[in-house]
């Protein structure tokens, strides 16, 4: 714990304020506030975001410590208030320096681990491996950047003897600050791979850019290189494992057998994992226990219960309409934290409970544990604690909420039908060990449906949103559209992560799915762009924002305004039609538009709006400009008559891109949030969101002759291997795409259709590949593949994304 006067000092920064709190807990995300009055917030400002918008709506909910750059806020109106600031020049290099501060208070052996791939599986496995012999401090998840390692380290405490980093680059020079901060006495090197390739002049400078971290160590493990790819200095004191001749520990693998030959001996283990990945990662945790001192019997016991590791969360809809979320691969005091944390942001349902394993051992004592984990969950106000384990059951009187025990997972499954009612209306967080196997309580909580998934991942629509924010300046409002179920994703699990990272409105095109969202807890505000007559109730009652486009709908809804007694000014969207010519005032409307409008109280026009006709296609940018020199004026008369300004906004995802001087005060992203790139260099800044995903139900061989499917139109001219698959043109995979028009991905390989496609299932040709009954199809992943499929269609993304049926589960996905 350090107070504000410290961390000045430390960072060479400036304490003002009136008070000299005392923090414990760093943060850099908003999002992620549990514990204000010992939080020190982190103001960054990056190119996508700015740190320093938060702050005052963190004061309102109790930080009172913030560490902030120059310049970048102003604290005036705080002298008189219980805030206290650090002001630095560059508030990243100052935590920085604070976590190298802190770091050198520490004698324990500090394990850092770098590469291009394998960082974190390797980190997990480690502490996997030595947590009975060590009370280990480790990185959260993926903390490996400049800002993640500096948190990660400032984590330590007194109680640890024994800490895991990682750290990843992507520039030159970046290793330098990481260096400092963990200065590790053990350094593992994982792999080399094309990752951040682009941000290093060549493969080799990024080698030695990575080697730096662990250059000082008195021990070395490095994985992948050869040996005249190290620096003298570096091969001192290093165990060189690969699969290379000049390897210290040559790796090869087979029956189920890791093999680490060195000139002397062969190690040999059983490890649960074939995969070329994880008998890398393995290889290189067995290296490290070697060289920690570890017995040879004692290491290939460890190795035979190594577990996956579960490098994110998913989301999935339960009975009850519950919502759950499972996280049930490990069960440590620090992942719960960050578990609880993401229950939190997920606030979808009325109540929260946590279905939590016995605790990993951590060097501390029992009791000491549990009452850390009680008063967890009080903080997070968990509404039923449900208890599966010996240990915590013994534990019980600590746990003062409202809670449950069960000596193990068969015993709250055989009486689950007598308590399935206190899991309704729930968000339920899944958070066990693997040896208590919570996959079992995960399928009796979760909605049952057949094996075809959209997965959706949210990391990835964060990034992509975060980019389009880079574009628009600080003041320009963010509204995004979650119309026809989120694009296809899921508009209430999209909206609430929207509505989480703080967009500042959204869009739907109907009113029953605002409706949704206002059931799912949305309280953004948020625009209905077709409002029809008999759903205006709706819309007021539920506090949705018309788009008004024509005098009818106009005079329409002010005289449901007045049937209901509304006197208060309603928020209203006044659509233009500057070219498209779907809906829309003229602009030979605006006269008589203006003078309705200044003779109706009863409106607050909120917004005036257009949609731009062609962004993606520079051949239409004349056409463009003069779209937008139409609504420009049409927008400044309306203004000039109400006597106020609104939000105006004409840029979809195509014309933030390539209208910047259009932006106005808000913007509509709606396709590119989700992956879709207006052209190549966009392309190249986005991540596909949504995977539809399905399995292989059956394999058969079909001899020569012989037909396939209804109509015998799958004819063939030789023996087939054919896949019966799970999904049909009732699932969103039409009809046209049969017949060898398109097909799937097996195994990395394109096996097309063979005969029409069904209305729940289709056949693929699969006798290029080797695959089995039960193995994933991927319809489609990435933006390619949905473009692949939208041309064997003749259509565009927006319809592939927007046919994958409600009927298919949506899994959403967070790392």
């Amino acid at each position: 714990m350090y107070n504000l006067q410290q961390i000045a000092e430390i960072t060479n920064s400036k304490f003002i304020g009136g008070t000299n709190n005392k923090v414990s807990i760093f943060l850099n995300d908003s999002r992620a506030l549990q514990s204000p009055a010992d939080t020190l917030f982190i103001a960054l400002k990056t190119a996508r975001n700015n740190g320093h918008n938060y702050i005052a709506d963190l004061i309102e909910k109790g930080v009172r410590s913030f560490l902030i750059q120059e310049n970048e806020f102003d604290i005036s109106k705080y002298k008189n208030a219980d805030v206290s600031f650090v002001v630095s020049a560059n508030p990243l290099r100052a935590i920085q320096q604070l976590a190298a501060f802190h770091r050198k208070q520490f004698t324990i052996p500090v394990i850092g681990i770098t590469g291009s791939n394998g960082k974190t599986v390797v980190k997990e496995w480690l502490y996997q491996l030595l947590k009975s012999n060590f009370s280990i401090c480790r990185s959260p998840k993926s903390y490996n950047s400049q800002i993640g390692v500096p948190l990660s380290v400032l984590n330590l405490n007194h109680t640890h003897t024994l800490a895991i980093f990682e750290a990843g680059i992507s520039l030159p020079n970046e290793m330098d600050a990481l260096v400092e901060i963990i200065n590790p006495t053990i350094g593992v090197f994982t792999s080399i791979g094309t990752a951040h390739d682009e941000g290093f002049e060549s493969r080799e400078q990024k080698i030695n850019e990575k080697l730096k971290l662990i250059a000082r160590c008195d021990k070395k493990i490095i994985n992948g290189l050869h040996k005249e790819q190290l620096p003298d200095a570096i091969l001192s004191k290093s165990l060189l494992v690969s699969e290379f001749d000049d390897a210290d520990l040559k790796i090869s693998f087979k029956d189920e057998t890791l093999e680490l030959k060195s000139p002397s001996a062969a190690h040999q283990y059983k490890i649960p994992f074939s995969d070329k990945a994880s008998i890398l990662n393995a290889s290189t945790c067995a290296a490290t226990l070697m060289q920690l001192g570890f017995k040879e019997a004692d290491i290939a016991q460890r190795l035979t219960l190594l577990q996956p590791v579960a490098l994110r969360l998913e989301i999935k809809t339960g009975i009850n309409n519950a919502l759950i979320i499972n996280d049930y691969y490990n069960s440590d005091i620090d992942s719960i934290k960050i578990a609880l944390n993401y229950l939190s942001q997920q606030n979808r349902r009325l109540r929260k409970i946590v279905i939590v394993s016995d605790l990993e051992q951590s060097g501390i004592s029992a009791n000491t544990l549990y009452k850390q984990l009680a008063e967890l969950f009080l903080q997070n106000k968990i509404d039923l604690v449900v208890g599966i384990g010996k240990e915590i059951s013994n534990h019980k009187p600590l746990f003062k909420a409202n809670s449950l025990f069960f000596f193990d997972t068969q015993s709250f499954i055989n009486q689950f039908k007598l308590i399935n009612y206190q899991f309704s209306e729930a968000s339920i967080l899944l958070k066990g060990a693997r040896s208590f196997g919570f996959e079992n309580i995960s399928r009796v909580l979760q909605l049952k449906s057949h094996d075809t998934v959209f997965e959706i991942n949210l990391n990835k629509l964060i990034n992509n949103i975060n980019y389009y924010r880079s574009l628009i300046a600080p003041n320009v409002k963010l509204m995004c559209m979650v119309k026809a179920m989120g694009y296809g994703s899921g508009g209430a699990e999209i909206a609430k992560t929207l509505q989480h990272i703080g967009v500042n409105y959204l869009a739907v095109a109907y009113a029953d799915e605002g409706v949704e969202l206002r059931q799912s807890q949305i309280t953004l505000p948020i625009m209905v762009m077709s409002p029809e007559d008999d759903a205006l109730e709706d819309i007021i009652n539920y506090q949705l924002e018309p788009e008004i486009y024509s005098f009818k709908v106009l005079h329409a809804f002010v005289k449901k305004l007045d049937a209901l007694g509304i006197t208060e000014p309603y928020p209203v969207h006044l659509k233009i039609d500057t070219g498209m010519h779907r809906l829309g005032f003229e602009e030979k409307d605006l006269e008589a538009l203006v003078l309705e409008l200044k003779n109706l109280p009863q409106l607050k026009v909120r917004s005036v709006f257009s949609h731009l006709v062609g962004t993606d296609n520079s051949n239409l940018d004349d056409f463009t400009n003069e779209q937008m020199r139409v609504f420009e004026k049409v927008f400044s008369a309306i203004e000039l008559v109400l006597g106020y300004s609104v939000l105006k906004h004409i840029c979809n995802s195509g014309g933030i891109t390539r209208f910047k001087n259009a932006h106005y005060n808000m913007v509509r992203l709606g396709i590119g949030m989700y992956g879709i790139g207006v052209n190549g260099a966009e392309q190249a800044q986005l991540e596909n969101v949504g995977s539809l995903i399905t399995r292989i139900s059956q394999i058969k061989n079909v001899s020569a002759s012989q037909t396939v499917g209804y109509n015998r139109n799958g004819k063939l001219d030789k023996e087939t291997k054919i896949a019966t698959i799970p999904i049909g043109y009732a699932d969103g995979f039409n009809r046209l795409l049969g017949n060898g028009n398109h097909g799937v991905y097996i195994n990395g390989k394109f096996c097309k259709t063979i005969g029409n496609i069904c209305m729940d299932m289709c056949m693929v040709d699969i006798s290029h590949i080797n695959c089995h009954e039960g193995d994933e199809v991927i319809i489609f992943e990435n933006t390619e593949q949905i473009n692949a499929m939208a041309a064997a269609l003749n259509s565009i993304s927006y319809e592939v994304l927007t046919n994958v049926s409600a009927r298919v589960k949506r899994v959403y996905v967070q790392e």
